[in-house]
């Protein structure tokens, strides 16, 4: 784990304990998920829920002892990287999502192994041990099954061949034998783990990023039936409230609008829309930011974000989010 956290501070060489414990756990406030974007450490938000603050501060004192971190002595939270080693860390780290895929992706990936299961043995064999037995999972892939069933088995096929040629060897090797169908004998992933990540957290971290990978180019085929029939979980990790928001403001309302239909605080529907620009380049900036607060905004320091409210406007009267958005697109170098 300490390679790990060590690994965290290479995207910025400062980070405030407290508040990458809470982004290590989860804890989905604008406050965290805005120090998690502006640190480049968005992916791994929610990674560790069961981490505690005690087990964290033991991992930076360890780390601390070898001389590798340090406290910074006007800011008792804050730590900054001092080792001059360089820190070797696993190129599969950089296909990890936990903020699009983490709270839901262990459902996904079983879903997706069960009807392919399902898939092979159509037209083949009825006499099968199903891997899932649980209601939830019979009952929803039962049904998709009953809907295409006369194209399920051609369609699978051909959809997981696209899919793994898209992918790494490695990452595509490693998902494929996990899959259980007509004559094949799937492996768990325990059993497939490469020797060098046998150990948490890399297991955990391995496991995932392969997972998420996955995701990620199947999001690319939303006419695949494997998209279609996990179209649903995969949205689940996102905040359904603001993804609600983003969909009325998308269909013309406007900010007064969704807050009086909804009944939201103006506060609330901010949060909603920064959770929204946090994750998509063609964010409407230009419709949520006012010509004279761009005006203003232009003349601030190219990492405005590392900056406190007072210290950038004064006495000015823009609003916070304003600034915010500003300072998303800013990072975003658009």
């Amino acid at each position: 784990m300490n390679t790990f956290i060590l690994a965290l501070f290479l995207q910025n060489h400062k980070l405030k304990s407290t508040t990458l414990y809470q982004l290590l756990i989860g804890r989905r406030t604008t406050s965290v998920l805005s120090y998690a974007f502006f640190n480049d450490l968005l992916p791994y938000f929610g990674s560790f829920p069961k981490l505690t603050e005690k087990e964290l501060t033991l991992h930076l004192k360890q780390l601390e002892a070898e001389k590798k971190i340090e406290c910074v002595s006007s800011q008792s939270n804050y730590w900054q990287l001092i080792t001059e080693d360089s820190i070797e860390t696993p190129t599969f780290i950089q296909t990890i999502d936990y903020y699009r895929y983490g709270k839901k992706e262990s459902e996904v990936w079983r879903l997706i192994q069960f009807l392919v299961q399902v898939a092979s043995y159509l037209g083949k064999s009825k006499h099968y041990l199903p891997i899932e037995n649980s209601p939830y999972y019979l009952a929803k892939t039962r049904q998709f099954v009953s809907n295409h069933k006369s194209e399920l088995n051609q369609r699978i096929f051909e959809e997981l061949s696209c899919l793994f040629s898209a992918l790494s060897q490695e990452n595509a090797d490693f998902l494929a034998r996990s899959l259980i169908g007509f004559q094949q004998n799937g492996a768990a992933f325990f059993q497939l783990l490469p020797n060098e990540v046998q150990e948490f957290p890399w297991n955990q971290l391995y496991l995932s990023a392969m997972r998420h990978r996955f995701f990620t180019e199947l999001e690319l085929h939303p006419d695949f039936l494997l998209y279609q029939f996990v179209q649903p979980i995969l949205l689940a990790n996102a905040n359904q409230s603001a993804q609600l928001s983003q969909e009325m403001f998308l269909s013309g309302n406007s900010v007064e609008e969704i807050c009086h239909k909804r009944h939201i605080r103006p506060g609330t529907l901010h949060d909603h829309l920064i959770e929204w620009a946090f994750v998509d380049p063609r964010f409407p900036f230009e419709q949520l930011i006012s010509a004279e607060a761009f005006e203003q905004f232009r003349h601030l320091p190219a990492d405005s974000w590392n900056y406190s409210y007072k210290e950038l406007l004064g006495e000015s009267d823009f609003s916070f989010f304003e600034l915010r958005l500003y300072q998303i697109k800013q990072k975003r170098g658009l």
